[in-house]
């Protein structure tokens, strides 16, 4: 899965952002806790992700982390390489900071803390313009609470300068979500994220997905790809799951 890369300074100015929240103190991404997800503030309508009527009969075995590892590896994205999601995401967006980390969900982050006796892999793609996080919670319906808690953010964090900060310069963020077609998917939430940070323009593309007990986030920021290779790798992460 070969793609044209822009450059690491670059994807470090074009930051991620998903913003609306309640603003405050910045702290750094990497999360220290583990973040959970309260209910919308948003007057906007929570997205709603597809899901199939019996959950609780789509539970599967949880993966192994070399299970999980052969995974990314096979999909040319780069496994254990980071402690945490939090530091796998500074490496692309270094210098971000925010005050809210649970709007960093639909990213992935901290779900090695919320699973930590479940099988969590994370890492960017070989070209480094995608990141994945893929938790493999075996029970179908607290998988599905991950997909929840994505859609919520999006919901929460909807629009704003107010919750990230990438090196003293305000994000300004606007999130629309999109139906996503991934064919064996069990449920899906899409979103775009278009912003800018220091008069800079920048755009992500990012979609959750669940196959039975398995759950993929995955966020493209290379805008020459992102629309194109988000929903192509999160298919074949599907297909794998």
């Amino acid at each position: 899965m070969s793609v044209k890369t822009m450059g690491f300074g670059f994807a470090g100015v074009l930051l991620l952002a998903l913003t609306g929240c309640a603003g405050g103190d910045t702290t750094d991404a990497t999360p220290t806790a583990s973040p959970t997800a309260s209910a919308p503030v948003s007057a906007a309508a929570t997205p709603t992700p597809t899901a199939t009527p019996d959950a609780a009969a789509e539970s599967s075995p949880v993966l192994t982390d070399a299970d999980l590892a052969g995974i990314f590896t096979e999909l040319q994205f780069v496994p254990d390489e980071f402690d945490n999601t939090g530091g796998m995401i500074d490496s692309i967006y270094p210098g971000l900071t925010t005050s809210d980390v649970t709007c960093l969900t639909p990213f992935g982050v901290g779900w090695e803390l919320d699973l930590d006796s479940t099988g969590v892999e994370f890492g960017t793609s070989n070209d480094r313009s995608m990141t994945a996080v893929v938790a493999s919670v075996g029970d179908a319906d607290d998988a599905s609470i991950l997909v929840g808690d994505s859609a919520d953010a999006l919901v929460r964090c909807e629009t704003g300068t107010d919750l990230f900060v990438m090196q003293s310069q305000p994000v300004q963020t606007e999130v629309e979500t999109f139906d996503a077609e991934l064919t064996g998917a069990d449920q899906t939430v899409a979103f775009r994220v278009t912003g800018d940070v220091g008069g800079t323009p920048f755009t992500l593309v990012g979609m959750t997905a669940r196959v039975g007990g398995n759950v993929v986030a995955l966020v493209g920021w290379d805008p020459t790809t992102n629309e194109s290779y988000v929903p192509m790798a999160s298919q074949m992460f599907v297909d794998e799951l």
